[in-house]
C-alpha cells in the first residue's frame, strides 16, 4: 500500500474495514483497550474511521498491526472472545506465523488457515478454546474417555474446561446428567460450625462451578436444569 500524502515518507497506512460493526466494537473493546495494547507493542497508530480501522506505522510494524486485527476479528466471527491473552498470542506470532497474503484484498481469507489442531468446546452461550497444548490434551481426554483427571496449579482452567465439557456434553446429547463435586472439607477444616443445611454449608466451596455454569448458560437454564435435577 502506498504512503498517505499527510504521512511522512517513512510511514505508511494499512487501512481495513469491518463489515459487522457490532463485532468492530468488540475487537476495539471497552474504551479501545484492544487497539491500545496492539499499539504500544508494535509502536503504531491505529484510527478509527466509521466501520474501518488505520493502522499507522512504519511498513512492517503497520503490516503486522492489521495482520493481528483482522486475526482477531475472525476469532469473534466464529464466535469466540477477545482476551487480552489472545492478543499477545498473536503478537507474539509474528508476520511470518500470520500470513503474507495482500491486505486489505486478501484480508479476511489470509487468516482462514488450518484448523486441525484447534479445539472448541460449544456451549449455550460461547464457544471456548482451551489455549495451551496442556489444555487441549485435558478437553480431548474429556471428551474421549469416561473418566479423566486433570492435575496442575491452581487457575490453569481445569475445573472452567471441565464444566465447559460437561455443558457442551449436555446440550449435545452426550450424557444425560452433570454432578458437580468438589471437595468441600480440606485439611484440618469442619463444616459443622457453620449455619444452615448442608446445602449451604457446601455452596460457597461451589461457587467457581456455578460461576462457571453461568459462562456457559442463560441463568434460567441453569436454575431449571438444578430443578429438574439434570445439574
Amino acid at each position: 500500500m502506498l504512503p498517505h500524502p499527510a504521512l511522512p515518507q517513512d510511514l505508511t497506512e494499512q487501512v481495513l474495514e469491518f463489515p459487522d460493526n457490532f463485532l468492530l466494537i468488540d475487537l476495539c473493546g471497552e474504551h479501545d483497550r484492544n487497539l491500545a495494547a496492539i499499539e504500544v507493542k508494535l509502536g503504531v497508530q491505529i484510527l478509527r474511521r466509521g466501520n474501518r480501522l488505520a493502522v499507522v506505522g512504519d511498513e512492517a510494524q503497520a503490516r503486522a498491526g492489521a495482520q493481528v486485527l483482522m486475526a482477531l476479528y475472525q476469532r469473534l466471527e466464529t464466535g469466540r472472545s477477545v482476551e487480552a491473552g489472545d492478543i499477545d498470542r498473536e503478537l507474539r506470532m509474528g508476520p511470518s506465523e500470520q500470513g503474507t497474503g495482500t491486505l486489505p484484498g486478501d484480508q479476511m481469507e489470509m487468516f482462514r488457515g488450518a484448523t486441525g489442531d484447534r479445539v472448541e468446546i460449544k456451549t449455550r452461550r460461547k464457544l471456548v478454546e482451551p489455549r495451551t497444548a496442556a489444555q487441549k490434551a485435558y478437553v480431548r481426554a474429556l471428551f474421549d474417555h469416561e473418566m479423566a483427571f486433570g492435575i496442575g496449579p491452581a487457575g490453569t482452567g481445569k475445573t472452567y474446561l471441565a464444566v465447559a465439557v460437561g455443558v457442551s456434553m449436555l446440550i449435545g446429547g452426550q450424557v444425560d446428567k452433570i454432578v458437580l463435586s468438589r471437595p468441600a472439607v480440606e485439611a484440618g477444616e469442619r463444616l459443622g460450625f457453620l449455619p444452615g443445611d448442608m446445602k449451604d454449608k457446601v455452596d460457597p466451596y461451589m461457587q467457581p462451578l456455578y460461576d462457571a455454569l453461568a459462562d456457559f448458560l442463560p441463568g434460567k437454564q441453569v436454575a431449571k436444569l438444578i430443578e429438574d435435577k439434570q445439574i
